[in-house]
């Protein structure tokens, strides 16, 4: 069992990341330039967490504590591991400001944030690595149908001409 602070830095590297989604739409957005990137950044991460539900429902894969291995750190519901939602959201977020040149920074550091996830909810029981590597799939994906059959900037013509 890890010391207390240990503990305590590792739960906050496995949620806390999660915060700078809306931290970073809210800088983005005051460029109006980034806007439509921004929107399909959210839309990314929104279709990625629809996959991760599917494919939960369709293949339901149990959490290591939920088969006896390893040791759980924290309380978790027994819902589907792979892949994992937390990792999905932070990643097809980055992945989408990773596909424009001006926004390459940011998404590489939304990433490395997205790794820190991703170890800490290894190392806390609650993910296998294999539904890391399940995320990193789902949320590149995500990113690049969203990017590259610009769904964002389709609907928001279609709005102007009505």
């Amino acid at each position: 069992m890890p010391a207390p602070l240990a503990l305590n830095i590792v739960r906050a590297m496995a949620e806390l990341p999660l915060w700078l989604l809306p931290l970073t739409t809210v800088w983005l957005w005051r460029k109006k330039e980034n806007r439509l990137l921004v929107m399909t950044a959210v839309l990314s991460a929104a279709f990625a967490l629809l996959i991760n539900v599917t494919i939960g429902h369709v293949w339901p894969t149990p959490r290591p504590f939920v088969v006896g291995i390893g040791n759980t750190l924290v309380a978790h519901s027994a819902s589907a591991s792979f892949p994992s939602d937390h990792a999905v959201l932070i990643w097809a977020f980055a992945f989408t400001l990773m596909m424009t040149a001006r926004l390459r920074t940011a998404g590489a550091w939304l990433f490395t944030a997205g790794l820190a996830v991703a170890w800490a909810r290894v190392y806390l029981g609650l993910h296998f690595p294999v539904d890391m590597l399940g995320a990193f799939v789902v949320a590149l994906v995500s990113a690049w149908i969203m990017t590259r059959m610009q769904i964002v900037q389709l609907l928001t013509s279609a709005r102007k001409k009505v």
